[in-house]
């Protein structure tokens, strides 16, 4: 097998494993006033876990209001 197809074999297996289903992902904890705190919500090791509960801790605090869609 020629270098370059072994490493395209390679790039490719990485990617597939990256975008993989079966990954486990941190459990969110509860919304509420007690773990919507800025300490609670850094110790969150997930990413996409991390971005889900802070949206739905913004949105429930009802400071934050999202802004108007546009048609341009």
């Amino acid at each position: 097998m020629k270098p370059t197809n072994l490493f395209l074999l390679v790039v490719l297996l990485a990617f597939d494993s990256a975008c993989s289903k079966d990954i486990p992902t941190q459990d969110m904890p509860e919304v509420n006033d007690e773990n919507c705190k800025p300490e609670v919500i850094k110790k969150i090791n997930d990413k996409g876990a991390l971005q889900e509960f802070a949206s739905k801790c913004l949105h429930r605090s009802g400071g934050f209001q999202p802004s108007q869609k546009r048609q341009w």
